[in-house]
């Protein structure tokens, strides 16, 4: 699947959870799609574990962090979610919060490296707090 075909899926695939009350920000569009470009002949299997994530939101709502490798940041002053996709070419992380109709709102993506940082999110903070206004 070539990097148009890719983002065609994708929009294909975001529309419906669009229709459902899903947000995203546009930085996080634009983050997720440079992963994707940085993770090229794994789309398959990136949107394949994508939309189970989705679908996890969806019928977990704000208890999502109990699913799959994913976390809840519980030191930070509010309530965000770090979803997982991971396979042998890529680890990515989405974050994500819910708004006050508890409609997911997803934020920030980046590749999570392996190490002692791995799970940092301290320097995201700001990030995600700005992006939530913004929304």
């Amino acid at each position: 699947m070539n990097k148009k075909e890719a983002l065609k899926v994708l929009a294909k695939n975001l529309e419906e959870y669009l229709q459902q009350g899903f947000r995203f920000h546009p930085f996080f569009m634009k983050e997720f799609k440079e992963l994707l470009h940085n993770a090229s002949g794994n789309e398959k299997e990136i949107f394949s574990l994508l939309i189970k994530q989705l679908n996890f939101v969806k019928m977990f709502k704000n208890q999502v962090y109990k699913a799959d490798g994913n976390e809840i940041i519980k030191y930070l002053e509010d309530e965000y979610y770090s979803l997982h996709l991971s396979g042998k070419n890529f680890n990515f992380r989405l974050l994500m919060t819910f708004d006050e109709k508890n409609n997911p709102i997803f934020l920030a993506a980046f590749y999570e490296r392996q190490g002692k940082r791995a799970s940092d999110y301290t320097q995201w903070k700001e990030v995600l707090a700005k992006r939530y206004r913004e929304m």
